[in-house]
């Protein structure tokens, strides 16, 4: 009986010993293959990433591309935006500010008028003055825009003409000729001062002396006549 139990007993220790492992192992287990798994999320992502970077640089490389390519193109300007680039502190509203033609200012009423006992008839008058201002504006619109340019250029190279006459050579002639008075009249002011004022001094203190005599040599009747004249 004994063995019996105890057989028994051993039995019981070795189902008990065998059941420990076996409930370990698939613990191990499972912890391996989750290890596996993150290892093979990783490298998943490692290659997604290196997908996603290799797919990038070619991405990268057109933008660059397109940016230099705007760059390099000229941009193209509009002759309005540039001449108004070049025009910018042109005034535009009051064309005639230092008032050089006010002379041509003329309008309808100075040139025509009806006095009033000769009036024509009101639409008459009306009409004449919508022409008179119409005419004269529209035409000189007209001729201005086919000759401004052309004799803008004209006056333009004669002004420059003058400009260059002026600036690079009348200015230092009459620059040269300024320092040679300079000079020359130190000189003649040296001379008078040194030869010509001693002598007009002597010849005034002379012609002084002259006076004085002449006045003391004067008759005594001369005197009573001078004295007589002045009392009447």
């Amino acid at each position: 009986m004994a063995d019996k139990v105890g057989a028994k007993s051993g039995s019981k220790q070795n189902l008990n010993e065998s059941n420990v492992p076996l409930l370990e192992e698939p613990e191990n287990a499972t912890g391996k293959g989750e290890s596996q798994g993150n290892e093979e999320k990783i490298e998943l992502k490692g290659v997604n990433d290196g997908k996603e970077t290799s797919t990038e640089k070619p991405e990268k490389k057109k933008k660059e591309k397109k940016e230099k390519k705007e760059k390099k193109l000229p941009q193209i300007v509009s002759p309005t935006v540039c001449a108004a680039n070049f025009t910018v502190g042109l005034n535009v509203i009051d064309r005639d500010e230092k008032h050089i033609s006010e002379q041509v200012n003329v309008l309808f009423e100075d040139v025509l008028g009806e006095p009033d006992p000769t009036h024509n008839f009101e639409f008459v008058w009306r009409l004449t003055y919508l022409i008179f201002n119409f005419t004269r504006f529209w035409l000189y619109r007209l001729f201005a825009a086919v000759l401004a340019i052309p004799l803008a250029l004209i006056w333009a190279v004669f002004f420059a003409i003058i400009n260059v006459k002026v600036i690079w050579v009348i200015n230092p002639l009459l620059r040269i000729f300024e320092i040679v008075l300079h000079y020359v009249h130190r000189v003649w002011n040296g001379l008078i001062r040194t030869f010509l004022d001693p002598f007009f001094a002597s010849a005034g203190l002379l012609f002084s002396h002259f006076r004085n005599a002449a006045t003391l040599t004067t008759s005594p009747s001369s005197q009573t006549q001078s004295v007589h004249q002045q009392t009447v």
